[in-house]
Formats: structure tokens, C-alpha cells, sequence
């Protein structure tokens, strides 16, 4: 069978959105579980955070990119850095565009506020996940 670049490439790219799905699925379970079991918000968010963030990384790592090494501490800390220095992006959007002026996105998109919110969440998703996958592909899982 031939393998091209482009295949593989795509296959990992199906994979990775693949392996999101998961993420997210089990991040819900969690979420829903522990506040079920706390009514706590705040508990129940900073746990499925962190097992799903744990179940993104072990994902990425042996299935998406196929990464084996023994620098798993080190990958894990870039893989966490760089999760939060995208959610802190998300964080300044919203701040900036909702919280404090958003009379910008009202006019820009033509739409009122709720729907203007939503598609800055959706363009803010979009931009995630492609910023999540180049952080792991060039900076995380990279081939030495």
C-alpha cells in the first residue's frame, strides 16, 4: 500500500478530531457525575478538567501522533502550558469582545448579543482546535 504524505497527514488530522470527541465526551461524564454527586460547579469543572486534559494528552501522545519517549513529564508539562495559554486566549476574547465592548461584535456581525456570543464561541472552538493540534504536532510530540 502507498503512503503519501498527504494521507498520513489527514489520517492524523481525522484521528486527533477523533481523539477531541473523546475528550470532550469524557469530560462531560465527569462533569455531570461529580457535580451530580457535589453540586458543586467549581469541583466538579476543575476535575473534568483535569481527567480530560490527562485523557487528551495520553490520546495525543500514543494514538494521534504516535509519540513514544521517555520525556513523558516534560511533554506533559508543554502539553499543559500550552492548553492553558489557549483557553487564556479564549478568556481575553470573551473579556474584550463581551464583558467590555460588545457593541463591536453586535455591530460587526449584525446579530444580536446571545448570537453574536455564539458564533465568537464557535470561531473561538474552530481556533482551539487548530491551535491545539500545531502546539502538539511542532512543539509537544515533535520527532528528535
Amino acid at each position: 500500500m502507498k503512503y503519501s504524505l498527504k494521507n498520513v497527514a489527514s489520517q492524523q488530522v481525522v484521528t486527533y478530531l477523533v481523539a477531541g470527541v473523546g475528550t470532550t465526551i469524557v469530560y462531560f461524564i465527569i462533569k455531570m457525575l461529580l457535580f451530580s454527586a457535589t453540586g458543586s460547579g467549581v469541583i466538579s469543572e476543575i476535575v473534568a478538567q483535569g481527567v480530560s486534559i490527562l485523557f487528551a494528552f495520553f490520546t495525543n501522545k500514543l494514538w494521534v501522533f504516535e509519540k513514544t519517549s521517555n520525556q513523558v513529564l516534560h511533554e506533559f508539562i508543554k502539553f499543559v502550558i500550552s492548553r492553558l495559554l489557549v483557553l487564556l486566549l479564549s478568556i481575553i476574547a470573551n473579556w474584550y469582545f463581551v464583558d467590555r465592548h460588545p457593541q463591536l461584535l453586535v455591530s460587526t456581525l449584525h446579530l444580536n448579543l446571545k448570537q453574536s456570543v455564539f458564533v465568537l464561541s464557535l470561531f473561538l472552538q474552530v481556533l482551539t482546535i487548530i491551535l491545539n493540534y500545531i502546539f502538539s504536532k511542532f512543539l509537544i510530540f515533535t520527532k528528535k
